[in-house]
């Protein structure tokens, strides 16, 4: 759920960053001092910072809430056990066993591993998304409205692979979950789901490289969108011309 949320809202940061500067012609001023795909990359890099900066937070207040939670249950299990040695019910008892698992299952978890693939995926998503949307707001016209069927294509996979995620939690080794943590416009969200679970490490591995490959292919893709459609004004953009955009020569 973090990650789909830091994708949506970051993504949606730089599309409409990308809008706002082709809208009141500041893109037309920078683009005279560096080129396009710079500007681009240059854009998702400084709202990646924002977000990593983010993450870095999230890395100290949950050991701090583990911690918390340990000395709460803690203070807990103490009272539970003072009212058993006083004869208490049998619920008391099952309460405190369930405390106890809860707290070994904690203890189980490999936190500094979870948390490095965690921000991985984090990082190689984010940048699949991030330029997509800057692809998307780069084509976009005077009025929003237009490109909402372009923002739609974007968003749907990574609402499709929350849903999924859900999903997996339920069945993790099952083979729409090893699939779909493969694809990489699903994997940002399905495999830090199936990591808590333990996946085969190939599959981790294979996960990562196919992401990071196909990272690299979109920031290309929508490098070749954003240099024509950051300069183009007054005309709705329609999918044959988003190809054209794409092989058109230098």
């Amino acid at each position: 759920m973090l990650i789909y949320f830091v994708i949506f809202a970051y993504g949606g940061m730089v599309m409409r960053s990308v809008m706002e500067e082709k809208t009141n012609r500041i893109v037309e001023v920078l683009v005279s001092s560096v080129k396009p795909f710079e500007l681009m990359l240059g854009k998702i890099l400084g709202v990646g910072a924002v977000g990593l900066t983010q993450f870095a937070i999230w890395a100290v207040t949950f050991p701090l809430i583990y911690l918390g939670m340990g000395l709460l249950f803690a203070d807990k299990l103490q009272g539970m056990q003072e009212s058993m040695d006083a004869g208490t019910t049998a619920d008391a008892e099952a309460q405190a066993e369930t405390i106890i698992m809860a707290l070994n299952s904690l203890e189980s978890f490999n936190f500094t591993y979870i948390i490095g693939m965690l921000l991985i995926f984090f990082l190689l998503g984010y940048f699949l998304y991030a330029s997509l949307f800057a692809a998307v707001g780069a084509a976009m016209g005077d009025d929003s409205g237009e490109g909402q069927s372009l923002n739609l294509i974007v968003s749907l996979p990574i609402i499709i692979g929350f849903y999924l995620g859900i999903s997996v939690i339920n069945n993790p080794g099952s083979n729409m979950a090893v699939w779909s943590s493969l694809i990489p416009l699903f994997s940002p969200i399905i495999m830090p789901v199936r990591i808590i679970f333990d996946p085969p490490s190939w599959q981790v591995i294979l996960s990562v490289v196919i992401l990071l490959v196909s990272c690299i292919f979109f920031i290309w893709l929508s490098g070749r969108i954003y240099r024509v459609g950051i300069l183009m004004y007054g005309k709705k953009t329609t999918l044959k011309e988003f190809v054209q955009w794409i092989f058109r020569k230098d």
